[in-house]
């Protein structure tokens, strides 16, 4: 049977037997896409490459008659020199990897959106600036789920209901301070790699990441609470 080839970053692996695994995996081109590994927990088959957001490329085939493609081999497409051995990064992670499982569900195409996470995953394992990570994160992924805040000039708070800044106090509880609206604004033009960073406190960082998260709650009804968020909070010191 012929055998199709694919960039993909793993989401989420499940035990399926002993040796095997499924692995859900984002694709450029096929959007969501759920493979089957068989013998993946065998050494020669390097199922040990498999962890939370690697970057792989993928040899498959697709029967006609079922759902999930198989593996024939895999390759690292990018090897991490020190997200793996580094906590902190581990973390935000870990965290990037859960908001994404609670995000993305298209089974289409969006290259934009495997591109940005492919981006920023490759820029955070060389960057030494990291603390202010999660919020550009979470700010800058709405661009690619279709929920970017619309930017109106001398705006002051940041409705969430209605995914825009606006000038005025919204009547209902659905915004953010003007101080922490105003901030957002500034930090949707950094670059992630961090040097360029204002200076801001932990609780304003802390603050920063929970009021993205309350926006992704308001925009996604079924959005779960974020389990590795405690542990994402040991980056905030950095």
């Amino acid at each position: 049977m012929a055998t199709d080839k694919i960039k993909g970053i793993v989401l989420r692996k499940t035990d399926y037997s002993e040796t095997s695994l499924i692995l859900q995996v984002l694709t450029p081109t096929l959007g969501l896409k759920s493979f089957i590994y068989q013998g993946a927990k065998r050494k020669k088959k390097k199922g040990n490459l498999i962890s939370s957001l690697s970057i792989l490329n993928i040899e498959y085939y697709q029967r006609n008659d079922s759902s999930l493609a198989k593996i024939s081999s895999l390759e690292p497409a990018a090897i991490y020199k020190t997200i793996p051995f580094d906590p902190y990064k581990s973390s935000i992670v870990f965290f990037m990897n859960e908001v994404l499982i609670n995000t993305i569900q298209e089974k289409e195409q969006n290259v934009e959106l495997f591109q940005f996470i492919e981006n920023i995953l490759l820029v955070l394992d060389l960057s030494d600036h990291i603390a202010n990570f999660p919020i550009k994160f979470l700010y800058r992924l709405t661009k690619y789920l279709g929920f970017y805040p619309n930017e109106v000039n001398n705006a002051k708070y940041l409705d969430l209901k209605e995914c825009s800044y606006t000038k005025y106090e919204p009547n209902h509880s659905a915004f953010l301070s003007s101080r922490n609206s105003l901030l957002l604004l500034h930090f949707s033009g950094m670059k992630f790699d961090g040097i360029e960073d204002p200076e801001i406190d932990l609780q304003t960082r802390r603050e920063l990441v929970y009021d993205l998260l309350k926006y992704y709650h308001v925009i996604f009804e079924n959005f779960k609470p974020i389990q590795s968020l405690a542990v994402l909070e040991a980056t905030f010191h950095g």
